[in-house]
Order: C-alpha cells, then structure tokens, then sequence
C-alpha cells in the first residue's frame, strides 16, 4: 500500500479510527487505518476497485460502495476490526451513488441513489431496513444530514431551481424547501455546522456577481452571505473546529491555498438560542419553516455588518496556512485539528501532507529533475489571457508537441503531477494543458461567459494557444497534436474537423463523438451539465448541438485519429463512438479503434497505463523520427504510476 487516493475520513467520536482509499495491488480498495497502533487492514478485494469509502461516526464500521463498470451498485458495511460484511442500508435499491451522510452520533444514515434518471433519499439505521425519503426528476447530490437528523441537504443545479433542496426526513412534515439559483448566482450546499445545537447551519458556497462568497442559512434567518470571504476564483469550504470556525480552500491559476476563518457568534432572529445551543443548551422540536432568504440588510436593525460578522466594516479573523505551493488535491480534518491533505506539484507525485493549524511547519521539497522544462505561459486574446502549463525535454526546440486536454469541462490543469506529462515527454514531446474558456480557477467570467458556444470557444483557445508556441519555436508546426479524455476526447476530436490545418494527429480516449446522441443516452446529471452548457436540449436548440458535434465536422478531418472506448461507459457511450469511427473508414481517414474494459472511467491503473502506451505507439506511428531524443538516447518505458491525471470521475 504505496499511495492514497484520498485524504482519510474519521470517525467524529473516535479519534483513533479513520478509513483510506489506498492503491492496494494496482487497484483503489477501502482500507481501515487504527491510528493508535498504525495498523491498516485492507476491507476490501473488488477486482474493479473501490472509490468511495466512509466510516461511520463511532467508527463501528467502514462503508463502501460496490459498483460494476456501469458506475451502478450498492453500499456494504463491514465492522471496522473485521467480520462479515453486510448491506448497508436494506431496502435501498441497486443505482448511482449520489451521496451518503451520517447523523451526529451515527445513529442514523443517509444515502442518495440514482435509479432510472431520478434522485432516490432514503434514511434509516447502519445496517437496518431503510425508508424513502423522497425522491426527484433527474439529478441530486446527497450533500449533509443534519447532526440532529432532521434534515437532508441535497444540490441540483447550481442555477436551477433546485440548487438546493432542504428535505426534512419526517415524512409527517412539509415538503422540501427549495432554495433556488439563477443564471446570475449558483448555489453549491456543502455540509450542516456539527456543532449547531438549537438549529441546523448550512455552510453554503454562492457565486454573484463574478465573486464566490462563503454563505450559511438557517431556516429561521434564511440565506446569509459573509461577503468578507468573498474570492474572485473557485473555492470549497468546511466547517471547522470551534462553533464557526470555517476551513476555506481556495483555486486560482492552477494552485491552491487554505485559509482559517472565524464566522463569528451567529446573528439575526434566533440567534441568541442558537449561541446559547452551542454553549451547551440544547433543546429539540420540529424544524421550523422560516423565511427561505430574506436580504442581509434586513437582519441587522443594530447596525452589525450585512454578512453577520460583527460590527459593519470589521472583517472576521481570517490567516492563511503555510502550503507548500502546488496543489492539494483533497484534505480532511481529524478531530484533533490536524488536516491531513493528499498535495502534488508538476514535478512531485501525490503524496501525504499533513498541517497543523497554529505551527508554521518547513516544507522540504525536492528539486526539479533536470531532464524536464517547465514554464507556464499566458497567451492575451481580446477576451482576456488563457493559462497553459507547458512541459518539454532538456535542450532547444522546436518539438513534436502534444496538447494534453482536460476534461470537464468545470475543472482546470494545476500545477500537480500527472504521470502521462512526464512519459510524453520522455518520448520527446513537448506537452501543453491549456485552461480553455470554461475551466474553473480563474473566476465566473471565465468559466461561463462564452455565449453558449460549446467546444468552438474551447477550440479557439488551444488554437491562440498552439500559434503563440510555433512562433516561438517551441513547436513543430507540422507536428502538433491533441490528446484528451472525456470532455477533452471531445474537444480532440471537434478540433481535428473544425481546424483541420491545425493538427496532424488527435488521440481521444472516452470522447463524446457525437453530442445528440450522448446526450439521449448519457446520465441524467451529464444531461443537466449539458442544459446548463448549451442552454437547451438537442430539441430545444439543436443547432447549437449541431455547431458543437464532433460529426458535424468529420468530413474534413483528414489526420491519423486515435479513439478508446469502452462498451459499459454510460457517461459517454459506446455507440456514439463507434458511429463517428464508422464515419472514419467511410471517408478513409488513417484511424484506429481501441475498446478498453472499466466503464468511462477504470479504477485499475494496469488501464490506465495501457490507454498510455497504445496513445505513444500510435503517436510514434503517425509522427515516425527522426525528432530529438531525450538526454541518454532511450525513450522510457510507459511508468508504472497510477494514472490519475485529474481525470477522475
């Protein structure tokens, strides 16, 4: 057991005991780690991995979700010192894992289900028969239980009118309450206070007016936004020690950063019960109904600052903590404080960093190796500066260069370690991951503000990007490629036919092929991604589908392509693929055609590896030598690395 793939989760009221997602045998299996006594116990052997685990709160068991290539299955449980494992949840039926929570003591749980395109919530004890709480049309993350478990936070759409859904599990009580988004703000509900004693307290993320705030609600004081931790660029938050203790992490420009804040006593109606139930007083009784959101300057009749954090112009205590740079993939807290985080850099594999609020620890990182040049470029359109990270061998270009294409496409190339830069530029190529319109990390503008023109505007980048490195001899005209998976298998495979006198290769491994079709028969949580992109369906506005489709365009491609796919990918599925490669041989275009096993995403890195090296045999095929070899003369063997590469589901 060499790497997580995870921060560990804790037990809440059992300090001692957590649960990992570890590479176990080159596949991602749940494992119980005794902090106590170090000892680690593989829980699970599924030939396909495993990658979701939780522990229970009193840390009696490890829950994971067992699910086949079609990304369906179930939770099981396990006692935490070993012994048979059992469902989860009886009576919850086979389907996507949308989310699962636990009540304060872990007397009660939460799971959230996808089954035949709607959201299914049940609750009920660990290991006992579970019951329906509701269920919705479409898609629905389970995002808390609240301590007292009374209540279900669930997301949507972020700009829909279920972006967030306050369901009570009292099936005698009202409906959910909705709290709903708009096209100029998005909400993202994150997880209730555990400390909140009166009420619960939904931390919250909301995005207006091109600023990502930091937000709570409580139903007797509605939506309050804490505009002094408001950030220009993508973050994620957490409550935090202390009654209002908040950990924020923050994205920018491909790296992150943390910062402690303090929310400061509550405010607004009920909030003198409220702080008297985090000091101790608790009392219990239905949940009330209050103003769904009310304006901030309506709440504060004394003059306190809008965002509830003490008199007006006074910012709460907020310190950033020491990181070393790059970028943190995923952290935890343990009960202690101690934040265990999974951190990398482009030239440091993933690996465990562990931070101790209060001490300013030294980070002692090893130098670069000198056979790779790393440089990050900002490429000035109209529009504004598009961001790559671009890695070459040692010594003078120009060279063979590989676009590596993110996917999402709400996600963005950090600066992190991703194996397939290092084995392409091992064989010789230069590799570009270039943040396109649409990625994350570089605020709202950026990420939405491209008039529904699916893919054209993402091609457009990658061609500003590719002429500002030929002009400056970093890259072989003649020899410039792509290579993406997913949403950037699309974008690959859009660009080869859209700017076919740009590229002479494209290598696209679980692509959509062909946008209608992916869209009747993908997920429903990739259907709504897609409404929210074009801003319609295929029906709706179908020639903004048709302007974005990779077939639209596959008449003119006439460079070597590279398609991977597999027959259990439901997010982008097999027959759209086969089509646009039916395409290919009827128009005898050079092409090649491989079907892989692990859905649209495997969690086994033998996969991974082989996806690699048959994208390197195909490149070398389609761009023979002679091109500069690296320092030695021999092209390296595909690493044996896990092959994440921020491609993860």
């Amino acid at each position: 057991m060499t790497q997580t793939f995870q921060s560990p989760g804790f037990a809440a009221l059992a300090a001692d005991r957590a649960v990992e997602t570890r590479l176990v045998d080159e596949r991602w299996q749940a494992v119980a780690w005794d902090l106590e006594t170090g000892r680690r116990r593989v829980v699970t052997d599924r030939p396909g991995g495993v990658h979701l685990s939780e522990i229970e709160p009193d840390g009696d068991a490890i829950w994971w979700f067992d699910a086949d290539g079609a990304e369906e299955g179930r939770w099981w449980r396990e006692p935490f010192v070993g012994g048979a494992g059992s469902a989860a949840l009886h009576g919850v039926p086979r389907g996507r894992a949308y989310g699962v929570a636990f009540d304060r003591t872990g007397a009660l749980a939460a799971v959230a289900v996808g089954v035949d395109g709607a959201s299914h919530c049940y609750v009920g004890p660990p290991a006992g028969r579970a019951r329906l709480i509701g269920s919705a049309p479409g898609y629905l993350s389970l995002a808390d239980l609240s301590p007292d478990g009374r209540l279900l936070a669930l997301g949507g759409c972020p700009d829909g009118d279920d972006s967030v859904v306050l369901w009570p599990t009292d099936v005698q009580a009202d409906g959910p309450l909705r709290l709903a988004g708009d096209r100029r703000r998005r909400l993202w509900p994150i997880e209730f206070n555990p400390l909140a004693g009166l009420e619960p307290e939904l931390l919250l993320v909301v995005e207006e007016d091109e600023r990502y705030t930091v937000a709570t609600w409580r139903a007797s004081a509605g939506l309050r936004r804490h505009h002094r931790l408001s950030f220009d660029s993508q973050i994620s938050a957490g409550w935090y020690q202390g009654p209002r203790g908040v950990l924020i992490q923050h994205e920018r420009a491909g790296r992150s950063r943390l910062l402690l804040a303090d929310l400061g006593p509550p405010t607004g109606p009920g909030a003198a019960q409220q702080r008297a139930a985090q000091q101790g007083v608790t009392q219990q009784g239905p949940v009330s109904r209050g103003p769904a959101e009310q304006d901030p300057a309506e709440q504060d009749p004394a003059g306190q600052d809008p965002a509830g954090q003490g008199p007006a112009g006074q910012a709460p205590p907020t310190r950033e903590l020491s990181t070393p740079g790059g970028t943190i993939h995923d952290l935890s807290c343990a009960p202690d404080g101690t934040l265990h985080c999974v951190w990398s850099r482009e030239s440091t594999p993933p690996r465990p960093l562990v931070l101790r609020p209060g001490t300013e620890p030294a980070h002692h990182l090893d130098p670069d190796r000198g056979d790779t040049s790393r440089s990050r470029r900002w490429t000035p359109r109209p529009y504004g500066r598009i961001h790559s990270f671009v890695s070459t061998p040692a010594g003078q270009g120009p060279w063979p260069t590989l676009f590596l294409v993110h996917g999402g496409p709400a996600t963005h190339d950090r600066d992190s370690y991703d194996p397939r830069v290092n084995a392409l530029v091992g064989h010789g190529y230069a590799v570009v991951r270039t943040n396109y319109r649409g990625s994350t990390g570089y605020g709202a503008r950026w990420q939405h503000d491209y008039g529904h023109r699916v893919g054209l505007a993402q091609v457009e980048d990658l061609a500003a990007v590719r002429a500002e490195l030929v002009a400056d001899g970093t890259a072989l005209a003649e020899r410039t490629g792509l290579c993406g998976f997913s949403w950037g298998g699309y974008l690959t495979l859009l660009a080869m036919g859209a700017q076919p006198d740009l590229w002479s290769l494209g290598m696209a491994a679980q692509p959509i092929a062909d946008y209608p079709a992916t869209y009747r028969t993908t997920t429903p949580a990739l259907r709504e991604v897609d409404r929210q992109l074009f801003g319609g369906t295929p029906d709706e506005v179908p020639e903004r589908y048709r302007a974005a489709d990779p077939r639209s365009y596959v008449h003119r491609v006439r460079s070597p392509v590279l398609l991977v796919a597999s027959r259990t990918d439901e997010r982008c599925p097999p027959g759209q693929v086969a089509g646009y490669a039916a395409d290919l041989r009827r128009l005898a275009v050079p092409h090649e055609l491989l079907w892989v096993d692990g859905g649209h995403y495997s969690r086994r890195t033998a996969d991974h590896r082989s996806v690699l090296a048959a994208m390197v045999r195909f490149a070398e095929h389609a761009w023979p030598p002679p091109f500069p070899l690296p320092p030695g003369g021999n092209r390296p063997e595909v690493p044996a690395d896990p092959m994440e590469g921020g491609e993860q589901p």
